[in-house]
């Protein structure tokens, strides 16, 4: 009986011993736990504050560095719009400079018109005297057209002269075909393309075309009075455009042959040869006369030997 009382008591403190035990570890564990959320809990929410911070660092960064980059590239794109800029004002200025050249070979091909219709007139006065008249009409008709060839070019040549007057382009062709259809009789054939008009023609090339136009229109009225006269504007390649002046045989005589001494087409042709454009010029099989120039829509430097084309003195 004691030996059962000795076990029974045994059993009853290891019984108490394990519960002991257990709640120690659960003590623990708990104390193990709050240590953990004491601790833990803020070093997680500063590790997350921490990372949304570098997030948003990165991508302000980013932003910076695509800021500048595109900084770059506009201050690049200027540079290159200067340049540009900068070798129109210096091509205007030489075709400028080729102006002031050209004003006595101008003032020489009018005047010598007017001097050699001014003889004619002379002649016809008492034999033809309706002759004389259409004469006198021409002597006037050349006048003006001297006049306002000049003050044009002063103007050109002047520092403050107007942006819009520094450079005739392509479209102010139409305008000139109407002020020539005073003097003769010229019909203007424009075959636009999917582009706008003269689209990618520099700015000295399109002064060359319309100086080209302009110089053989004068040359219709003097030496081809009343023929027909066609004005053609292909602008239908989309590498090049193509001009074309070209009259029928005179249907009266003419009043003088090649009075400024081929100036005028040696005009065309240095033009021509300052843009890389090919020109061409003569005779037609019918008695008229044909004048073709070619223009790339890219500029490119002139050439270094003559245009393309016959030289023939007019």
């Amino acid at each position: 009986m004691a030996l059962g009382s000795a076990i029974a008591t045994a059993t009853t403190s290891g019984a108490f011993r394990a519960g002991a035990a257990q709640g120690i570890a659960a003590s623990a564990g708990q104390g193990v736990l709050q240590a953990v959320g004491a601790v833990g809990l803020p070093l997680v929410v500063a590790l997350l504050v921490r990372s949304r911070r570098e997030v948003r660092s990165a991508r302000t960064a980013e932003a910076s560095a695509v800021d500048r980059e595109q900084d770059a590239r506009h201050r690049e794109q200027d540079a290159r719009d200067r340049e540009q800029d900068a070798r129109v004002e210096a091509a205007v200025s030489r075709e400028r400079a080729a102006m002031a050249r050209e004003l006595h070979d101008i003032a020489a091909h009018h005047l010598s018109g007017i001097a050699l219709m001014s003889a004619v007139i002379d002649r016809q006065i008492d034999v033809d005297p309706e002759r004389a008249h259409e004469g006198v009409r021409q002597v006037r008709e050349q006048s003006t057209a001297v006049l306002e060839d000049l003050r044009r070019l002063v103007g050109l040549l002047r520092d403050d002269a107007p942006a819009e007057r520094a450079v005739e382009t392509v479209a102010g062709i139409v305008d000139l075909v109407e002020r020539a259809r005073t003097r003769t009789t010229v019909d203007l054939d424009v075959r636009p393309g999917a582009h706008p008009l003269a689209d990618g023609i520099g700015p000295l090339t399109q002064l060359a075309a319309y100086r080209t136009v302009q110089e053989a229109l004068a040359n219709v009225a003097l030496h081809a009075p009343g023929a027909p006269c066609t004005v053609v504007l292909d602008d239908r390649d989309a590498d090049r455009l193509a001009i074309r002046v070209e009259n029928g045989a005179a249907t009266v005589p003419s009043v003088g042959t090649s009075p400024a001494g081929g100036n005028g087409i040696r005009g065309m042709r240095e033009r021509a040869d300052l843009v890389g454009a090919r020109l061409q010029v003569g005779p037609t099989a019918t008695g008229g006369w044909v004048v073709t120039l070619v223009v790339d829509r890219e500029a490119r430097p002139a050439s270094d030997g003559p245009a393309d084309g016959p030289e023939v003195a007019r």
